[in-house]
């Protein structure tokens, strides 16, 4: 039986390729499915998993447990910011997106991309249209750009 610090210590080095790929945000049974099959044998529970996901701290791990507002659980890195830029420069690029387009065009998991519209607006980054069509979100151009 490995102990809670052990999966988190291999969890947290073993993740930091995998969360960078899935553009710094993962959901925990995705983290529960890799860090399984990457073991093979003697696999963790998915209640294990996600204790240990509990103690993952940006300062330490560089990742952190977050849960969206939806209830989702995710594993985070922690270049949130950088992630945010990147999803607002690709509306500007395509003028607005649904969750499904951007879910497509950054090739993420449909949930995520409508938790990071979400995250967006929330910020301030995003501002939303519904129509009979759906939801699609703009940039806010209301709100001035950081210099530097």
């Amino acid at each position: 039986q490995l102990t809670e610090k052990a999966v988190v210590s291999t969890q947290s080095t073993g993740l930091r390729a995998p969360l960078q790929q899935c553009g710094g945000v993962m959901s925990v049974s995705e983290v529960y499915c890799r860090y399984n099959r990457a073991r093979g044998v003697a696999l963790v529970s998915p209640e294990d998993v996600v204790n240990a996901c509990k103690t993952l701290t940006p300062a330490h791990h560089g990742m952190e447990l977050k849960r969206f507002s939806s209830g989702v659980l995710v594993v985070e890195g922690d270049n949130f910011n950088s992630v945010m830029r990147t999803m607002v420069d690709t509306i500007t690029k395509n003028t607005c997106v649904s969750a499904l387009t951007l879910s497509s065009i950054m090739a993420i998991p449909l949930m995520l991309a409508r938790e990071r519209l979400m995250a967006g607006e929330q910020h301030g980054l995003l501002c939303r249209d519904e129509t009979e069509e759906g939801i699609f979100f703009y940039k806010n151009l209301f709100v001035e750009e950081p210099r530097g």
